[in-house]
């Protein structure tokens, strides 16, 4: 049940539940939807297993201001035909990585290929330092987004502070959009980049001086920016029934390839499958 869970978190952060029609809804709509299919989510941290799941509920809501997006929160401020402002609250990504792996907590030691019989030399009678589990809390942000509706994209950018005091740090988003409809379904692409403050990125991708056994705190890391590509397709086969596709490439910033934590350099996630509609 816990990787469905973390499933549905980074996928409701990867893709509105309607992607393709975001500006066509009226005050009142909702919606609660279970798809079958497989997906799949690429975990960067070593010595951990990707996370998949062949079950994905998700679920809206529209009212007059105010919507619900599967964990996304958000109330409308501003709305014209071209520009929208919302106040608006949403998971942070970096957090779930450290919430499920196919081994359980780790050790630094671990992760960094450490065995008992290769570590220091300690004195007898003196008992070598026990090493933490790497352990990252889950932290919820809170900013204003804006959109900007252009007939070509919609570029959409906001600001956005961990208002649960996990660590402190920010993230400042910006993406473009485009929307495609035919007879047959509807997609949509979507390219962007996260800038995430280095407070953020310190507390989730650095090694803390009790996970390491180190002497010296370690050196504080520093802001880092991912860039990402989306994409979205949904086929309506009835009135309850959907194909929907949905992948996600993202190139993580330097700061965070370069974390002893991290083994890749680029993630991938994606989901395909038959969707029903309550």
């Amino acid at each position: 049940m816990k990787p469905l869970i973390l499933f549905m978190l980074m996928l409701s952060l990867a893709f509105p539940v309607k992607a393709e029609e975001l500006q066509t809804v009226t005050p009142g709509d909702w919606q609660v939807s279970l798809a079958l299919g497989y997906g799949i989510l690429e975990n960067p941290r070593k010595k951990t297993e990707d996370i998949t799941t062949y079950v994905l509920p998700s679920w809206y809501y529209y009212g007059e201001d105010f919507y619900v997006e599967n964990f996304t929160l958000g109330y409308s401020l501003y709305e014209t035909d071209w520009l929208s402002v919302d106040v608006q609250g949403q998971l942070n990504d970096d957090g779930i990585y450290f919430e499920y792996d196919g081994f359980g907590k780790l050790l630094l030691s671990d992760i960094l290929g450490y065995k008992p019989n290769t570590g220091p030399i300690v004195r007898p009678g003196v008992e070598p330092p026990k090493l933490e589990p790497v352990e990252r809390n889950l932290s919820y942000l809170g900013g204003l987004s804006a959109t900007w509706y252009t007939p070509v994209f919609d570029l959409t950018t906001g600001v956005f502070y961990d208002v649960t005091g996990v660590h402190n740090g920010y993230e400042w988003q910006l993406s473009a959009r485009k929307s495609f409809a035919w007879s047959w379904g509807a997609a949509g692409i979507e390219i962007g980049g996260v800038y995430k403050s280095a407070d953020l990125v310190d507390y989730y991708y650095n090694v803390t001086q009790a996970e390491s056994g180190a002497r010296r705190p370690p050196k504080p890391l520093e802001a880092a920016t991912n860039w990402h590509v989306k994409g979205v397709l949904n086929i309506p086969l009835s009135d309850s029934l959907n194909f929907i596709l949905t992948v996600n490439h993202t190139r993580l910033g330097k700061a965070i390839r370069e974390s002893a934590l991290i083994e890749r350099d680029d993630l991938f996630s994606g989901f395909a499958g038959v969707s029903y509609s309550f």
